[in-house]
C-alpha cells in the first residue's frame, strides 16, 4: 500500500468522525491539522480564513498546531501586505513553494515572517466553500527547503476538503442555534415567548414536585396599551413594550423566566417563590412601571401596568396558573387598573 493510499484513508476515518463543533476552531479542527502534520511531516499547520469569502481583505488564523491554547487576539494576514498570495489563494491554486523566499507566491513573507520564524518551505492549498476559496490550510517547514511531492500535495487538499466539511457542519449547528433562538425569542422585545414559558415550565413543575418547593406567577398587562399606539404611533407602542420589558429584566432575578406572551402581555415565572413574595416582586415591578419615561419626538409617554398573581401547582396543568392569573389581571383591570390582584 503506497503511501498516499495509507494516508487517505486515515483522513478518510477522522473526517468521518462525529466531533463537538459547539465550540472553538482549534478544538474541532485539531484532529485534521494534527495528522496532516504528522502525515506531512512538517512543523506546522494551520487554518486560516478569509473575513469575507466574496471580498477578501484578511485572513484570520484560527487553528494552528503551535497553539496550546488560543490566542485572544487572532493573528491576521492583510491583502494589501500580501497581495500575490492572496490572488493566488482566491483562485483556489495550491502553492507548493519548495524554497518559500524564492517562490513568488510565498516571497512576500520573507522579512515579514518567514527569516524571523526560520521558515523555509510552505505548502498552501484552498479551503473551497460552494467552489469558492474560504480560507487556505498552511503547512510550514523549518531550516531546510524541500521539493513537494503530488502525493504531498494531494494530501494537503484532503486536508482542506476536511476542514471544509467541518467548518460546514459548524455553521449549521449555528444556522440550527439560531432558528432555535428564534422559535423561543420574542424578535420585539428579545425576551423568551409564550412557547419557552411553557416548555421551561414543565420542567421547573417537575422539579418543584419533587422538592415540594413553592413556585409563583406574575402576569402583566399595560394599561391602555391600544391607546398609545392610536396616540403616538406603532414605533412609540415597540419602544414602550421594550422600555418595559427592560424595566421588568432590571427588577427580576436571573433566575426567573420573564417572557412576553404575545401583545402587551407578559409573564414572570418565580421559582423558589412563595404568593406573597411573589406579590412583593410584583409591587417593584408596579412601581418601575409607573416611573417609568419614554420619549417620542416631543411628547412623554408615562405607561402603567395591571398585575395578577397565583401559585403555580405542580399537579395541576401549567394552563390552569396562567388562567388564574390572567383571571386576577382582569379584575385589576376592572378595579380602575395600575394595581396588583392575587388569584382567588
Amino acid at each position: 500500500m503506497n503511501r498516499l493510499t495509507q494516508s487517505t484513508q486515515k483522513l478518510r476515518r477522522i473526517s468521518s468522525q462525529e466531533v463537538d463543533v459547539s465550540g472553538e476552531h482549534q478544538n474541532f479542527l485539531h484532529d485534521i491539522i494534527f495528522e496532516a502534520k504528522s502525515l506531512l511531516q512538517v512543523d506546522r499547520v494551520s487554518v486560516w480564513l478569509f473575513d469575507d469569502m466574496h471580498q477578501p481583505t484578511k485572513l484570520l488564523n484560527y487553528a494552528n498546531t503551535d497553539w496550546q491554547d488560543v490566542p485572544a487576539q487572532l493573528p491576521v494576514l492583510s491583502i494589501d501586505d500580501f497581495p500575490v498570495y492572496f490572488a493566488t489563494i482566491i483562485t483556489g491554486q495550491s502553492i507548493a513553494a519548495d524554497n518559500a523566499s524564492l517562490d513568488p507566491r510565498t516571497s512576500e513573507f520573507t522579512d515579514i515572517y518567514l527569516k524571523p520564524n526560520d521558515i523555509a518551505t510552505m505548502l498552501d492549498t484552498a479551503i473551497f466553500k460552494n467552489g469558492i476559496a474560504l480560507g487556505v490550510v498552511c503547512c510550514e517547514g523549518r531550516t531546510d527547503v524541500r521539493q513537494w511531492q503530488e502525493w504531498e500535495v494531494a494530501i494537503t487538499e484532503m486536508v482542506a476538503d476536511c476542514c471544509s466539511r467541518r467548518l460546514l457542519v459548524h455553521e449549521l449547528y449555528q444556522m440550527q442555534q439560531k432558528l432555535t433562538k428564534m422559535a423561543f425569542q420574542d424578535m420585539l422585545t428579545g425576551l423568551n415567548n409564550r412557547r419557552f414559558l411553557m416548555e421551561h415550565a414543565k420542567r421547573e413543575m417537575s422539579r418543584h414536585q419533587r422538592t415540594e418547593r413553592p413556585m409563583s406567577l406574575i402576569m402583566m398587562d399595560l394599561d391602555r396599551f391600544k391607546r398609545i399606539n392610536d396616540d403616538f404611533g406603532h414605533d412609540a407602542g415597540d419602544k414602550v413594550l421594550k422600555k418595559f420589558a427592560q424595566c421588568c429584566l432590571d427588577v427580576v432575578r436571573v433566575e426567573d423566566c420573564f417572557c412576553r406572551l404575545g401583545g402587551e402581555e407578559f409573564v414572570v415565572l418565580l421559582p423558589e417563590t412563595s404568593v406573597s413574595d411573589a406579590h412583593m416582586v410584583a409591587n417593584r415591578l408596579c412601581s418601575a412601571t409607573r416611573d417609568m419615561e419614554v420619549r417620542q419626538e416631543n411628547a412623554l409617554i408615562r405607561v402603567t401596568a395591571s398585575f395578577g398573581v397565583s401559585e403555580v401547582n405542580p399537579s395541576m396543568p401549567f394552563s390552569h396558573a396562567l388562567k388564574m392569573a390572567d383571571q386576577a389581571v382582569y379584575r385589576a383591570k376592572a378595579n380602575g387598573r395600575d394595581q396588583i390582584q392575587l388569584a382567588c
